[in-house]
């Protein structure tokens, strides 16, 4: 029997190119999926026109940021959704909302896929692992990855995860059960935190949820998908090369069918990417040190003088975690007010504004 899912196309803006790719999505989805547009935006932003007609679910930061979450709301003025690891909060406020999914797929707004996308929802129609994600690994296999050190279990349990039972992924695109998700509300509510690319795989697994790789050739991908749906590099904190990865962007023009592929930016994002990393570079080159050179001094002897450095670099995209705890435990989770167990046995949800099915192209408009 089908099941009923929900697909999530993320985002933090909705123009007329972001309107298509939407309608493109809900072309390629089965009958028993239905589709939104999930956005977020920050506190006070409006609501973009183009979504009057478009089913969806918007959000701002206030809204996200769940008390009950005491870790991954934490962080005062300084708390981002990006640079902390928190785009996993719009899905849980969405499945809040909306308990009667037993699926939910995560697509955010600069993945491709080269093909229909009904071609990569059959292929896991039938599965019935808890997540699916990319490039997923443990902390032995990559243990560069910049954000191990968020991953926080409750403060009363010291219990920490050798190295092979931390495990991270990479989160463009995934597909999440019922269970996974109401696993995630429960475990942030006991006391949780870190960056949601190793939460999610370490507490799902410790918790004895399924957890599989999509495509790729990693440990965690079962044998009839091994090297299918998208190529990465494991051991590379960007993941690059490959088709889907952090970094570098790209433009989107040529996709190989079958293939999932991440970033895609328009070309002059692209363009602009490229020129800074080729000055980025450069800048590196410039600041190796330099041979010293002989320099003669009013008595005749000579001095060594170092050459002044380059240019000073620009400041890095990416803000290094803060140092914490690098274990995690099995948490004792129990729900609180507004856990998903208290909607299920009545609570209202939250109220979201969607219209139409998951066949129902958005209304385009005025230049779509």
């Amino acid at each position: 029997m089908p099941h009923p899912t929900a697909v999530l196309f993320q985002t933090y803006f909705f123009d007329a190119s972001l309107a298509r790719l939407f309608a493109r999505l809900i072309d390629g989805s089965p009958s028993n999926f239905r589709s939104f547009v999930l956005i977020h935006m920050s506190p006070g932003a409006a609501k973009p026109p183009r979504l009057t007609g478009v089913p969806h679910h918007f959000v701002t930061t206030p809204e996200i940021r769940d008390p009950g979450y005491r870790r991954k709301s934490s962080g005062g003025p300084e708390w981002r959704i990006w640079d902390g690891g928190h785009t996993d909060l719009p899905l849980l406020h969405f499945a809040r909302a909306h308990p009667e999914f037993e699926r939910y797929w995560v697509v955010e707004y600069d993945t491709r896929f080269g093909g229909p996308w009904s071609r990569l929802f059959a292929t896991f129609e039938d599965n019935p692992a808890d997540f699916l994600s990319t490039s997923l690994r443990t902390a032995s296999t990559n243990p560069e990855w910049p954000y191990w050190p968020t991953l926080q279990p409750p403060a009363d349990d010291p219990t920490d995860l050798p190295p092979d039972e931390r495990i991270c992924c990479f989160m463009p695109v995934f597909r999440a059960s019922r269970a996974a998700v109401r696993t995630m509300d429960a475990a942030y509510r006991a006391g949780w935190g870190g960056h949601c690319e190793t939460t999610w795989p370490t507490i799902l697994r410790r918790q004895g949820l399924r957890v599989e790789d999509l495509g790729g050739t990693g440990a965690f991908v079962p044998a009839a998908n091994r090297g299918r749906f998208y190529t990465s590099t494991p051991t590379a904190w960007d993941l690059s090369p490959g088709t889907f990865v952090f970094k570098p962007a790209r433009s989107g023009f040529f996709l190989r069918r079958g293939m999932l592929y991440h970033p895609i930016k328009p070309v002059r994002a692209t363009c602009t990417e490229t020129l800074w990393r080729a000055r980025a570079k450069l800048a590196s080159l410039l600041r190796r040190p330099q041979p010293l050179l002989p320099q003669s001094s009013p008595g005749g002897t000579t001095a060594a003088v170092t050459p002044p450095l380059g240019p000073a670099p620009r400041p890095s995209l990416y803000r290094q975690p803060a140092t914490a705890p690098q274990g995690a435990v099995r948490p004792a989770i129990g729900g609180q007010a507004r856990s998903f167990g208290d909607i299920i046995s009545g609570g209202s949800g939250h109220e979201i504004a969607h219209a139409g099915s998951s066949k129902r192209k958005p209304s385009a408009a005025p230049g779509v």
